[in-house]
């Protein structure tokens, strides 16, 4: 501001007269044009020398200077040219995000293949007789507790006759796909001894409650499923380690199969029933393959 003053006054000296009126200069340089008869003196007299008039001068500029508004105000352009710029400041950069690694599946031990991933049920024959077309095939109607009976078919006509099934108590193996056995819609299979000689139902105990299942110490566990059994081959792995002790009793790897208060037991107490003899097989398992053949 001291600058813009000084700058002034050589303009306002030039300008002296000893009339009452001085003329400021234009807005351009600083605002409108402003009446300067104040510096004429008191009592509107001439200022008595120059020197006075320069004095009053400068102190009605520095008057109006002090009541200009904001907008107004001359701009001190040294002032202008000090001040810094401000600077913006720079946007953080977006951290990329790190990608949770996926933990490895551990190691799972490989599912045992037992006795248990069998669903033996407990079951009792309603309904028994011939197939039309398959003159090897009884065709069955056994409840295993569940709310309409299976339909099964078992090839044991050689060996049985139609009414010597119907109210037979047997053990069914309930967790197998359903599947057309020429025809006829065949879901489970009867469990049977068998020797050289003779197939024969493997029996329950009379106090076994129909549709319970049939267990094994020691190898405790929910049954696989039909899909399971199939694509597994669960039979083939299981089956080779079903047999009957010496005194006739189901056994697997040597311990006997249960329900109710006692233990399973092949018809008439067959013996030391081996799987390769053909030994303690579902007998539908070994016939399907025959008829497949044939």
């Amino acid at each position: 501001m001291k600058l813009l003053v000084a700058a002034l006054l050589p303009t306002i000296a030039s300008a002296f007269v000893s009339t009452a009126t001085i003329r400021a200069p234009t807005r351009s340089a600083f605002v409108a044009t402003t009446k300067l008869a104040a510096a004429t003196g008191p009592a509107g007299k001439p200022a008595a020398s120059k020197e006075e008039d320069l004095e009053l001068t400068l102190q009605i500029i520095l008057e109006s200077l002090a009541t200009q508004d904001d907008g107004d105000a001359i701009v001190d352009d040294d002032d202008d040219d000090s001040a810094e710029p401000v600077q913006e400041q720079p946007k953080a950069e977006k951290k990329p995000k790190k990608k949770k690694k996926k933990s490895q599946p551990q190691d799972m031990a490989p599912v045992e293949m037992d006795v248990s991933k069998l669903d033996i049920r407990v079951g009792v024959i309603q309904e028994a007789w011939e197939h039309e077309e398959a003159d090897k095939l009884f065709c069955e109607k056994i409840d295993i507790g569940e709310e309409e009976p299976r339909n099964i078919a078992s090839g044991l006509r050689a060996y049985y006759k139609a009414e010597d099934l119907i109210g037979k108590r047997v053990c069914v193996l309930a967790n197998l796909k359903s599947r057309k056995l020429v025809g006829f819609p065949s879901h489970g299979m009867v469990l049977c001894a068998s020797n050289d000689d003779s197939v024969v139902f493997v029996n329950p105990p009379a106090d076994a409650a129909i549709g319970e299942r049939v267990a094994c110490a020691g190898f405790e566990g929910e049954p696989a499923t039909e899909n399971a059994v199939q694509k597994k081959k669960v039979l083939d792995k299981v089956f080779p380690d079903l047999k009957t002790d010496s005194n006739g009793v189901a056994s697997y790897k040597g311990i006997p199969l249960t329900a109710g208060s006692g233990s399973c037991v092949a018809e008439g107490g067959m013996a030391d029933a081996q799987p390769d003899s053909p030994g303690f097989v579902p007998r539908l398992c070994a016939k399907v393959s025959i008829i497949m053949k044939h």
